[in-house]
């Protein structure tokens, strides 16, 4: 199971985040998996968020990201291990999107 959803359409973005990470970062479905989960359980933790203050990330956010974006969210912030910085990811994002 990904993640608890309430609707089709979250399990929907949820599964096409996935397959974003595997098709531009090669993660494997698992490891996929296991990101998408990782980052969901931190940016929708209001303590986690409050320590880099930053918005607590909802439902809401992430459709309005979509997949490509929150897949690029995923590999900056789970895969790449970095620290919560809008700044930071919106810089990497560009150059990695320019390619």
């Amino acid at each position: 199971m990904l993640l608890p959803s309430t609707g089709e359409d979250e399990a929907w973005l949820f599964e096409r985040i996935v397959f974003q990470l595997q098709k531009d970062y090669g993660h494997t479905e698992e490891g996929a998996i296991g990101l998408v989960c990782d980052y969901y359980k931190k940016f929708t933790d209001p303590s986690f968020c409050a320590l880099y203050n930053q918005s607590v990330q909802t439902v809401e956010f992430f459709c309005r990201e979509e997949s490509l974006l929150m897949a690029d969210r995923i590999q900056f912030y789970e895969a790449l291990g970095n620290e919560p910085d809008e700044r930071a990811f919106t810089q990497w994002h560009r150059v990695q999107r320019s390619k």
